[in-house]
């Protein structure tokens, strides 16, 4: 759109954006200074009547119009450099390129050319929809990304459900707990447990597999991952209590029953609070020989469970379940329980 002196010409655009058709009124600065919010009105008047500055960038101007409808939109003026009329040039480059073709405009007073003033060249730009558009945009692929997520997730809760008996909020629950003590999205604790499930000999109890699949997201790369005995074919869902006693300066902590990833909760409190029971350069002693089950899982927390027990000054001891191996000495990162 061109402008000269007050006078303005508008593309249909617009027109409309001020809320009227092609037409309906002869565009002038006067008309666009009263479409415009009166605490901005200054600022756009500013702009619009000021000469062009040679081989300068033009100028630009955000503000808030208000269309017949009374409708506010966040807008931006954009003026460029004069253009001078007989030629159609920018007059303030002189290097004969033609003007470029924008979308309508506000107009100001310009250079004289012969008696004439410059015209100006500008765009009016509607922010809102802009923003709107690129909004739309981002929902879209946040709402086509929280779909897919859902999907592992359910997935994954499926898997859980099935592998340890739990129902589906329990499910849920279980990866919530396992992505919190592994530092890990919950998507990313249920993509781990989906790609291990693929491939897994038929035979194999698909407990053991979770559980390994959760143990190796807490494991350093590079180290080595103790792999614990477990029992033969427990009824689901699993349970495990883990009780303490004081015998003097040490801690007796007693596990019954099966740990795997579903029963870890359990494992972590039920240690946790048996460390705090330990006086200073005391010992902790963790019982393991009444448990049908100790899966991989339970290295990852032993470790865990290990460094605090060091850094409190406290010895650890571990007994194995019977059969079992007598320590479980994993180096795993992640935080502690």
């Amino acid at each position: 759109m061109l402008g000269e002196g007050d006078s303005l010409a508008w593309s249909e655009p617009v027109y409309r954006l001020h809320g009227f058709e092609p037409g309906d009124v002869v565009p002038s600065t006067a008309l666009m200074l009263a479409h415009c919010h009166r605490e901005d009105r200054a600022a756009l008047e500013a702009v619009l009547r000021a000469a062009p500055v040679p081989g300068g960038d033009g100028s630009s101007v955000r503000y808030r119009l208000l269309d017949t409808a009374g409708t506010e939109r966040s807008v931006l003026a954009v003026l460029a450099p004069g253009v001078d009329p007989r030629h159609g040039h920018r007059s303030a480059d002189g290097d004969g390129r033609p003007a470029p073709d924008h979308d309508g405009a506000p107009a100001a007073d310009g250079a004289v050319h012969d008696g004439r003033p410059a015209e100006r060249l500008g765009m009016l730009i509607d922010l809102g929809a802009e923003i709107g558009a690129t909004a739309a945009r981002r929902a879209d692929d946040m709402l086509a990304a929280a779909i897919a997520s859902r999907e592992v997730i359910d997935q994954a809760k499926g898997a859980a459900m099935l592998a340890y008996g739990l129902d589906g909020e329990a499910a849920f629950e279980f990866l919530r707990w396992h992505s919190e003590h592994l530092n890990v999205k919950v998507r990313g604790v249920a993509e781990r447990l989906l790609r291990s499930l693929p491939g897994r000999p038929a035979d194999r109890d698909p407990r053991d597999v979770l559980d390994a699949a959760l143990a190796d997201l807490g494991v350093v790369p590079g180290t080595a991952r103790d792999l614990t005995g477990h029992g033969d074919g427990p009824t689901l869902p699993a349970s495990l209590t883990v009780r303490h006693v004081t015998e003097g300066r040490a801690v007796v902590a007693h596990l019954e029953g099966e740990v795997d990833a579903a029963t870890a909760p359990t494992l972590v409190a039920g240690l946790s609070e048996a460390l705090k029971a330990v006086p200073p350069r005391g010992t902790l002693v963790v019982d393991g020989s009444g448990l049908l089950r100790l899966g991989p899982v339970a290295a990852l927390h032993i470790a865990r469970l290990r460094r605090r027990a060091e850094n409190a000054g406290v010895q650890l001891r571990v007994v194995p379940p019977r059969g079992g191996r007598p320590e479980m000495r994993p180096e795993v990162g992640g935080t502690s329980m």
